[in-house]
């Protein structure tokens, strides 16, 4: 159930967080206390920090003779530390110096632990009391469905617990919203901002980025020195980074727009690029003979050819194989006509970032005669149809 909470943001941080508290206690000024009691246990308590990129143990406690721990950390700022067990949920803890955490087992089987703390901490509490309640309903209706299978209304069983579950799902993701807009300058806006609702993320770092940025201001503006606060900042330009780059990728590669130009190796071993077939039609093709996909729509492909090349259709056929034998053998035993290229560099070819593919193969791009982009798609169920358009129409751009 607490697995697939979070995706990280920080790669060790988030995969593994669930549960996080401070206490208003002072046990000492530069160190902050972590302590609790768990009086179901027999095992093994490990103490551990978290960073930015790796967990490192600290200390342990044997809670087969006493029941109750207590730890004491280094934390000068807001510092992330896991508390795991072989059977029990884990927990992570965010502190600084000054702090104190408490954590209570409970017979609560949503919401396990009571866990005091200050405001900044409990806000984060809160939010995963929230969490972890809503997916031990999510599991409660996961129970329903595997006990109903043989159940004659299976089926309308099986749609009201979907609509529970989306119902479930948007509800949550409304509250995360609401979160981090009522509290953007808080650590634990970073964890739901980058948090899942089991396997389904609540934000879309591009679709939802009005949000990074609102908690990025206001938590650089509270805490410019946090090292976690640091690395979100680090995430949020990234991720602006990469929108701005999709934008002009997007202008560049729009329709009307002069097809990009490149030169690649053709299996005769001369450079070849759309450039070099000005005044025709092209359908630049890409693929990789080692991409199952392509190998299933080099039939269409072969199609197109064979009903357009007669009225000067030409294909330019771009592998992102590394193998060579393994491209040519591809080419020879799908039949796979037109002319071939390929840079052998794999994912690695500086084409597929020119063209934005991110490697989603196979992709094609039509292109009229004057060069131009006609029109781009990955759906060769409907190629035919976007070259007849090409044909017949004389787009003004």
């Amino acid at each position: 159930m607490m697995k697939n909470l979070f995706r990280p943001f920080i790669a060790s941080m988030l995969a593994i967080l669930l549960f996080t508290s401070c206490s208003p206690e002072k046990p000492e000024s530069n160190k902050a206390l972590i302590k609790g009691e768990f009086p179901g246990y027999d095992g093994e308590l490990i103490l551990s920090k978290v960073t930015s990129n790796n967990v490192k143990i600290l200390d342990s406690a044997d809670l087969s003779t006493d029941k109750t721990f207590s730890f004491k950390v280094n934390a000068a700022d807001y510092s992330v530390f896991r508390l795991t067990t072989a059977e029990i949920f884990p927990l992570m803890v965010v502190v600084k110096a000054g702090d104190t955490v408490t954590i209570t087992e409970t017979n609560d089987k949503a919401w396990p632990y009571r866990i005091q703390g200050p405001e900044e901490c409990m806000l984060l509490v809160d939010y995963l009391e929230r969490l972890n309640r809503d997916h031990y309903t999510v599991d409660s209706l996961s129970n329903v469905f595997h006990n109903s299978q043989d159940h004659p209304d299976f089926l309308a069983i099986r749609n009201m617990l979907n609509n529970t579950f989306i119902e479930l799902h948007e509800g949550h993701k409304a509250y995360a919203r609401q979160y981090v807009t009522t509290h953007p300058s808080s650590i634990a806006s970073i964890i739901v901002l980058n948090g899942f609702f089991k396997e389904f993320a609540l934000f879309h770092q591009h679709d939802d980025f009005n949000y990074y940025e609102i908690v990025d201001e206001a938590l650089t503006e509270r805490f410019p020195e946090n090292n976690y606060v640091l690395e979100f900042h680090s995430q949020v330009e990234n991720i602006r980074a990469a929108r701005d780059y999709e934008q002009e990728a997007k202008m560049r590669l729009s329709s009307g727009r002069l097809v990009p130009e490149f030169q690649l190796p053709s299996t005769s071993g001369a450079k070849i690029g759309p450039q070099d077939l000005n005044g025709k039609n092209i359908l630049i093709y890409f693929w990789a003979a080692a991409d199952a996909k392509s190998r299933q729509t080099n039939p269409f492909i072969s199609k197109a050819y064979e009903a357009y090349h007669p009225y000067g259709l030409e294909v330019l056929a771009i592998s992102f194989d590394k193998d060579p034998n393994i491209w040519k053998a591809a080419i020879e035993l799908d039949s796979l006509p037109g002319i071939h290229v390929t840079d052998l560099k794999g994912a690695g070819s500086p084409v597929q970032k020119l063209f934005n593919l991110k490697m989603q193969l196979p992709t094609f791009f039509l292109i009229d005669t004057r060069g131009r982009i006609f029109k781009h798609s990955r759906d060769f169920s409907k190629l035919q149809e976007n070259i007849i358009d090409l044909y017949n129409q004389k787009p003004d751009y």
